[in-house]
């Protein structure tokens, strides 16, 4: 018997080896996967442009979409009551109030009965609506986003924005000392020709910013050209993270800078491989292009953060601090020009879930797949500026 467990073992040890490894790797897989669908943060929700984080995420289900009272409420400054006895829920906008009861189709707008498109439903306490209902008797806009799979809802009249230049063909890069005066005479155009086509950027100059210059002007003496050796990247498919309503700060090149937070806090200083665009908390974040989510999840440094390779295999692009994602992006899926990504935060500097050690901005590498060499992506997003997602 000794003998025989003896002669046999080595087969033994295999099988129970090879039993464990099985187990082991089927435990890990469904460990990513469940990291994957549940401990990444999800927003399904946008009000007035940013992104909501909800303990119950906004129901999609036959083509209705349900968000919950309280949150719109807060968001929008509404005045949201609730009486037990009735089981009546009541939104009050100025002088507009909806009620409404859940698990009946049967509201009231202004005293006025109405018949709901769907029932309200109550998820962990959480009293969901109809937006749709809702938004035509208070007056608000909706819309969703089916690759995003995101509900946007806008209580107030959008803000006009600056409009982008008019012509793109013709960009000139800012050198010290330059004045717009200067730079009119020396490109044979006027300074109100300039400023008409660079609406945003022509009333304070600095050195490396780029201006666009007007289409009867000299070819630019300091061109974007010079400047940049990936033309590719300065074609018309590739646009800003931002959309146009989108509130921003102007960023500068920070390329390169130190930065002295490091995960071993040895005190080295590490070289900064991206540019930071300052923005509030939940603005929302788009790809500049199509391509390929290979990464997505917690970075020590970058925090929630999303990698993205170009459809040519050329590039990565790399978001990162981000507060949230919305619900569809996974691993090997493909992304489109002007998608949504996620939500600026000031997730990072730490172990997953670590949060606030910088204001809230939006991280933006860009690195080559081959060699994985980081380039500098200031003066590319200084020229998908002007072509914003929508």
């Amino acid at each position: 018997m000794i003998r025989c467990l003896h002669r046999n073992s080595p087969r033994l040890i295999s099988r129970i080896l090879g039993a464990f490894l099985l187990v082991t790797f089927f435990t890990m897989i469904h460990s990513d996967h469940v990291f994957a669908q549940t401990a990444r943060p999800i927003i399904s929700l946008m009000i007035d442009g940013k992104g909501v984080i909800s303990d119950v995420q906004p129901l999609y289900q036959n083509g209705r979409i349900l968000v919950p009272i309280r949150v719109l409420a807060e968001r929008s400054g509404a005045a949201v009551a609730y009486e037990a006895d009735t089981r009546r829920v009541t939104l009050r906008d100025g002088a507009h109030q909806v009620a409404v009861f859940p698990d009946s189709r049967i509201g009231y707008v202004n005293g006025s009965r109405k018949t709901l498109d769907a029932a309200p439903v109550v998820i962990k306490k959480r009293t969901l609506v109809p937006i749709r209902f809702i938004s035509e008797s208070l007056g608000y806009n909706v819309i969703w986003d089916q690759r995003g799979k995101v509900a946007k809802i806008w209580t107030k009249p959008a803000v006009e924005k600056d409009r982008e230049p008019l012509e793109r063909g013709n960009p000139y890069i800012v050198q010290a000392g330059d004045t717009m005066e200067a730079i009119a005479k020396r490109h044979a155009t006027s300074i109100s020709a300039i400023q008409r086509n660079n609406v945003a950027r022509a009333n304070f100059l600095q050195a490396g910013q780029l201006l666009f210059l007007p289409e009867d002007a000299r070819k630019a003496v300091n061109p974007l050209a010079s400047v940049v050796d990936n033309p590719v990247l300065l074609a018309e498919r590739y646009v800003f993270p931002f959309d146009s309503r989108s509130e921003y700060e102007e960023f500068g090149d920070s390329f390169g800078f130190g930065r002295e937070w490091t995960e071993t806090n040895s005190g080295m200083v590490r070289s900064h491989e991206g540019i930071d665009i300052m923005a509030p908390q939940g603005t929302p974040v788009y790809s500049v292009g199509d391509g390929v989510i290979n990464r997505i999840g917690w970075n020590t440094y970058g925090g929630w953060r999303v990698n993205i390779t170009d459809e040519n295999g050329t590039y990565r692009m790399y978001y990162a601090h981000l507060e949230a994602y919305p619900p569809a992006l996974q691993v090997g899926s493909t992304v489109r020009t002007g998608q949504l990504i996620g939500f600026v935060g000031t997730t990072g500097y730490g172990p997953p879930g670590t949060k606030g050690m910088f204001p809230p901005h939006l991280h933006f590498g860009l690195y080559r797949t081959a060699g994985g060499g980081a380039i500098n992506p200031y003066y590319y997003l200084q020229y998908w500026e002007s072509n914003k997602a929508d």
